[in-house]
């Protein structure tokens, strides 16, 4: 019984790399996640985090009235 979990030849390459896959995916949302937590503890906000995606028929973020007159005089 040994034999068989141990032997390399049971060991298919393709899990492997999917795993391996799965396991850097993993490690870097937790690194990103634990680095927006951070920031929000000291304070800091992340704006992009906040944003509404965009939508096909959706005119886009609405702009202050600061942004409108900007907007107008470019």
């Amino acid at each position: 019984m040994e034999g068989l979990v141990l032997e390399t030849q049971f060991f298919n390459p393709t899990i492997a790399a999917v795993g391996l896959a799965v396991l850097l995916a993993v490690a870097i949302g937790g690194l990103l996640f634990g680095y927006i937590a951070d920031e929000e503890a000291n304070g800091r906000r992340i704006d992009w985090l906040e944003e509404p995606l965009a939508m096909p028929g959706d005119p886009g973020r609405p702009q202050s009235a600061e942004g409108a007159k900007l907007a107008k005089a470019a």
